[in-house]
C-alpha cells in the first residue's frame, strides 16, 4: 500500500513528477509512492486511482507554470472540466478528512488563487505549499523539508536512514565499523589463500617456512585489497 500519492498533469509537470517519485522512493521505498505511469494495472484505471487515494496518507499535487492554463481540444481550461482526471483526484483528496494534501510548486510556478479554481478545488489554496528548486543545493534542501512534512503529517517513515555528515565531537563509530568490517574480510580472504598455498606446498613436499608464509600473507592481502577496490570502481561506474 503506497502512502504517498503523486498527482500531476502530464502536459505541465510530468518530468518533475517522475523525478519527485524517484527521490521519495529512495527515502521511503518504491512501494510507498504511487505514480500512475508505473503503478496502474490492467482494468479500470479510474477505480484504481480512487482506491489508491483511499489508501494513501499524503497527496502531493505537483503544480507547474502551465497548471491553470492547459486546455483541451476545444480550447477549454482542463482544470474547469468536471470530467478532468487531475481535477477529480484533487477534489477527492480534499474531501477526505484523514488525507493531507500538499501542493508542490515546481519550475518557479506560483500558487493559484481561490477564485481561479472550481469550487471543489478552492480548499487547495488553504494548504501549505512547498517548492522544489531547480538547482542541486536548493533542490536538496527543499526535498528535505518535504520529507519531514510527509513524516510528520502522514506518518510515513523512511526506509533508508538519512546520511549524516560527521559533526564536531562525533565519534565516527559507523565509519570505523565499516572500515574494520572490510579489512577483516580482506584479511580473512588473504589468510585462506595463504593456508591453501601452505597445504599445496606441503603436499608437493616443498614446505614453506614461517617467514615465507608471512610474506605470502602480505602478498595475498595486497592482491585481495586491490581486487576489491577495482570491483567497487566497476560497480560505481556501472550504476
Amino acid at each position: 500500500m503506497a502512502g504517498i500519492f503523486v498527482s500531476y498533469r502530464q502536459a505541465d509537470a510530468k518530468a518533475w513528477a517522475i523525478s519527485l517519485r524517484d527521490d521519495l522512493a529512495a527515502v521511503f521505498g518504491a512501494d510507498q509512492v504511487f505514480l500512475d505511469k508505473d503503478t496502474l494495472q490492467a482494468g479500470n484505471w479510474r477505480e484504481q486511482i480512487q482506491r489508491q487515494l483511499g489508501r494513501s496518507k499524503v497527496v502531493l499535487v505537483v503544480i507547474g507554470p502551465r497548471w491553470l492554463t492547459i486546455v483541451d481540444e476545444q480550447n477549454r481550461p482542463r482544470i474547469q472540466l468536471t470530467d478532468d482526471v487531475h481535477r477529480q483526484e484533487i477534489a477527492l483528496a480534499l474531501s477526505q478528512s484523514g488525507l493531507t494534501v500538499i501542493p508542490v510548486l515546481v519550475d518557479e510556478a506560483q500558487m493559484p488563487r481561490a477564485e481561479q479554481l472550481p469550487p471543489e478545488l478552492q480548499k487547495l489554496t488553504d494548504q501549505q505549499a512547498r517548492k522544489i528548486g531547480d538547482t542541486q543545493v536548493r533542490r536538496k534542501a527543499d526535498l528535505a523539508v518535504l520529507v519531514k512534512d510527509i513524516q510528520s503529517v502522514g506518518g510515513v517513515q523512511p526506509r533508508v536512514p538519512a546520511v549524516r555528515s560527521e559533526q564536531p565531537g562525533s565519534t565516527g563509530r559507523p565509519a570505523r565499523t565499516n572500515w574494520l568490517r572490510l579489512n577483516m574480510a580482506t584479511v580473512g580472504s588473504a589468510f585462506a589463500l595463504m593456508l591453501l598455498a601452505g597445504i599445496y606446498s606441503y603436499i608437493a613436499n616443498v614446505p614453506l617456512s614461517a617467514p615465507e608464509l608471512f610474506f605470502l600473507l602480505l602478498v595475498f592481502y595486497a592482491t585481495v585489497l586491490a581486487v576489491r577496490r577495482l570491483w567497487l570502481k566497476f560497480v560505481r561506474r556501472r550504476n
